[in-house]
């Protein structure tokens, strides 16, 4: 029998080309070229006939079927009364038009950009559910802050004991209280924050001072970074953590962790930690969150 490209022969299985593949391929059927455009494969008729046997496919007769040799017998004058699409494609298996195919493909990309857009969507939701946790936080500390005050107070302006009043002398300054362990480590676990603020300047808050009246690369601000060891910083492109690399260190890194992941970022030393820095150092941390 005459052999036929393996797109004719699907479409009069009624089935895809690359189903027709995978059925040639369980058979091991041998494909051959196409005697005048070797790009396309072809499959022998009784090969054909074969498979369409094993998957119970209706298969219309072979002989009706277009030659593929320019030699071959020409073809009669009631086939060629025929239109061309009903010669090539059996009634009972019609193929999708180009225009279903296009106005599909339309569909396809429609849905293509409805996907990214939930993807933005996505990470915007993220990003704010992170924002809110942070203020979350910070009113807690705060809160506790709050708490922390009175007591301090309070035991600053107690009198002491009346055997020390008797031991001091007249003179004596009133003793200084001692922080205790608890409020040691309260404030030990409170850096401070500089954060872009909704007037659309920064502010600097200390755990032990308050809000500090500093201005951003001013000399009171680096000389008050050279007193920290740590901050936290929330930017107009992102947030950190900064850090010392030690005690007696002047170099700084920021870091951060985002899905489990920890993300750093060397900031360099004291004298280096300038506003638009610490803004480059959270935007290119920032930059992982949106390549997730």
């Amino acid at each position: 029998m005459t052999p036929l490209p393996v797109a004719m022969a699907a479409r009069m299985l009624g089935i895809h080309p690359k189903t027709l593949h995978h059925w040639l391929s369980e058979a091991r059927v041998p494909l051959t070229a196409h005697p005048t455009d070797a790009r396309l494969k072809c499959v022998a008729g009784e090969h054909l006939l074969e498979v369409a046997r094993r998957h119970g496919r209706p298969l219309p007769d072979l002989v009706a079927a277009p030659r593929l040799d320019e030699g071959s017998a020409p073809v009669s004058p009631q086939e060629q009364a025929q239109p061309q699409s009903a010669r090539e494609t059996p009634p009972d298996f019609p193929v999708a038009s180009s225009a279903s195919l296009v106005d599909l493909m339309q569909r396809l990309s429609g849905l293509e950009t409805k996907l990214v857009t939930l993807q933005e969507h996505v990470a915007q939701l993220a990003l704010a559910l992170l924002h809110e946790r942070e203020r979350t936080v910070e009113q807690r500390l705060v809160h506790l802050e709050a708490l922390i005050q009175p007591v301090v107070g309070e035991h600053l302006l107690a009198d002491p004991p009346e055997h020390e009043a008797r031991q001091a002398p007249a003179c004596a300054s009133p003793r200084r209280h001692q922080p205790l362990l608890v409020e040691q480590r309260a404030w030990s676990r409170l850096p401070a924050l500089i954060e872009y603020g909704a007037q659309g300047t920064y502010v600097i808050v200390s755990a032990q001072e308050g809000e500090l009246p500093l201005l951003p690369d001013s000399l009171e601000w680096f000389a008050w970074l050279a007193s920290i060891s740590s901050f936290r910083f929330v930017g107009q492109q992102g947030r950190f953590t900064a850090y010392r690399h030690d005690r007696l260190s002047r170099s700084w890194r920021a870091h951060r962790r985002i899905h489990q992941q920890d993300y750093r970022q060397l900031l360099g030393t004291t004298d280096q930690l300038t506003i638009q820095r610490l803004e480059q150092a959270a935007a290119a941390i920032q930059s992982h969150l949106s390549s997730l």
